[in-house]
């Protein structure tokens, strides 16, 4: 989903620096960095890092802006919020970006649909179903996991078929052949990789797990 900076008019890259800076600043000044304070806290997010980098490089392509991966940024939101979220998704795009052909200039746009579009959505669909449905184990790692790790992928990858349509990197015909056939496949994936490693972090270590409390989710259940 990198998309090239050569096939972005500059004021669509001036945009997207516009509306993530401040973003991204307002994630380093509003975290809760006690989270991640201590080793153990310290050792498992930078190695969920490291792990995502990974993850990233690992990816397809069809044409030039048209390439795919999975994410993992709801896992990321569930384990350390919002904020470490997004400052993890900048440093992942960061090594991505150094190491592949989209370009520094393209920092910022990729890194709102890859990273602010799915974060965002992952922490407002959990607000909701802290809100309004049961607190319950199977609701946390289905909805919360699964569902909106292949929803998030969804709008990152609309995201991206969208911004492409109206900057007319490609035409709406071959977007749709080629890149929106293969997101069902993408979300699938994608629900399963956080379905599967929040399922098993709850299981094995739930205080790595900032937004998984014992007394809604298990006491008394």
């Amino acid at each position: 989903m990198d998309i090239p900076a050569g096939l972005l008019p500059d004021a669509c890259l001036w945009l997207a620096a516009l509306l993530y800076a401040p973003l991204l600043l307002f994630a380093l000044l509003s975290a809760p960095w006690s989270k991640i304070a201590d080793n153990e806290a310290s050792n498992v997010y930078f190695g969920a890092i490291v792990a995502l980098i990974v993850l990233w490089l690992l990816r397809g392509g069809i044409q030039p802006g048209l390439d795919y991966h999975l994410l993992g940024v709801t896992s990321l939101v569930l384990m350390f919020e919002w904020q470490f979220a997004l400052m993890a998704v900048s440093l992942v795009l960061a090594v991505t970006t150094w190491a592949g052909p989209a370009g520094w200039q393209a920092f910022a746009v990729n890194a709102l649909v890859m990273g602010a579009v799915p974060v965002l959505f992952t922490r407002t669909f959990l607000y909701a179903c802290q809100r309004w449905l049961p607190h319950n184990y199977f609701i946390y790692v289905f909805l919360n996991a699964f569902l909106a790790g292949a929803l998030s992928i969804l709008l990152a990858g609309l995201s991206t078929a969208l911004l492409q349509q109206v900057a007319g990197i490609h035409p709406q015909d071959s977007i749709s052949n080629n890149f929106l056939l293969i997101l069902p496949m993408l979300m699938f994936g994608e629900g399963f990789l956080n379905g599967a490693a929040m399922s098993l972090v709850v299981a094995y270590r739930p205080q790595w797990v900032a937004t998984f409390h014992d007394r809604w989710y298990l006491q008394g259940k």
